[in-house]
């Protein structure tokens, strides 16, 4: 079941962290709940295609050790624009989301477009997101304090780090009053 709830999980803790950046609301547990059920449905369906994008992904790169020469080069060069656009979109899909009310494909598209459109605030999410799984898979001391770590507030610190950039980059889409 848990692995089913992450997309509405992460939709509603992002709900929650850009409202306490930009100091909106102070109920955390009840905007979490909230955001939660409100999310729920297109959150699933979000992170379901997020889910089989990224293991189709990983089958094709991992078909490509099979290859050699130009196909080799044409097909990870293929691979690894695909695998910009899909980390794109899985980077800004679930704020999007619990910022805004859209269309499942529209959600998906805008995020891309808003992820390419703010390249610096990309790769700086890249960076907070990316090096601590990396941390975590480097050896066995790494993965046994990335549980710790993850499992009293590491999670949610990143995603606060990531919730001040993506203010950052959502403050040009919206009208300021």
């Amino acid at each position: 079941m848990p692995i089913i709830t992450i997309g509405a999980s992460i939709t509603a803790l992002y709900s929650v962290l850009l409202k306490v950046v930009k100091d909106e609301d102070k109920t955390i547990v009840k905007s979490f709940i909230s955001s939660f059920k409100l999310n729920f449905f297109q959150s699933t369906i979000v992170w379901i295609i997020m889910i089989i994008a990224g293991f189709l992904l990983l089958a094709n790169f991992l078909l490509l050790a099979n290859l050699g020469g130009v196909p080799k080069i044409f097909f990870l060069s293929m691979l690894i624009l695909f695998g910009f656009v899909y980390f794109c979109s899985l980077l800004f899909s679930f704020p999007y989301l619990a910022r805004y009310e859209d269309t499942i494909k529209k959600t998906i598209l805008n995020s891309l477009l808003i992820g390419i459109s703010n390249i610096h605030y990309l790769l700086l999410m890249s960076m907070v997101t990316v090096v601590p799984v990396l941390f975590v898979l480097s050896s066995s001391t790494g993965f046994l304090s990335g549980i710790y770590f993850g499992t009293f507030g590491g999670c949610a610190l990143v995603t606060l780090v990531n919730s001040f950039i993506i203010r950052k980059a959502f403050s040009k889409y919206e009208v300021i009053d």
